[in-house]
């Protein structure tokens, strides 16, 4: 004889013995767990999005890293607010920028071009 399945519902809190997978908690440090509603509740959940889901859309939306450069006089005080410069990232197939900075690059694409 099998015992039934009976879970807490996660939004009215009652238990059911018909419950409606509703949400995949993932960890990255251990095990997830999964998130049951009852037959009743279940329809107020948005649908579940898997993992890779997830990852497909961080991979649409570019890094972006904003510098700003500030002169500060002996006091704390900002002198010039100077200028800021916006930083993007293309993907990996985009060249790294050559620049005259000190030590030079090393890695095997910029030294093989030089």
């Amino acid at each position: 004889m099998t015992r039934p399945i009976v879970r807490m519902c996660a939004r009215c809190q009652r238990t059911t013995d018909e419950p409606v997978l509703v949400h995949e908690v993932h960890a990255a440090t251990g095990p997830g767990f999964n998130v049951y509603a009852c037959s009743e509740c279940a329809p107020h959940y948005p649908p579940m999005t898997g993992p890779l889901e997830i990852l497909d859309s961080a991979a649409r939306h570019r890094s972006r890293l904003t510098l700003r450069v500030y002169k500060v006089d002996t006091d704390g005080a900002v002198t010039d607010a100077g200028h800021k410069t916006e930083i993007q990232a293309g993907g990996l197939n985009e060249p790294i920028p050559h620049s005259t900075a000190y030590p030079p690059c090393a890695c095997p694409r910029c030294h093989s071009s030089q």
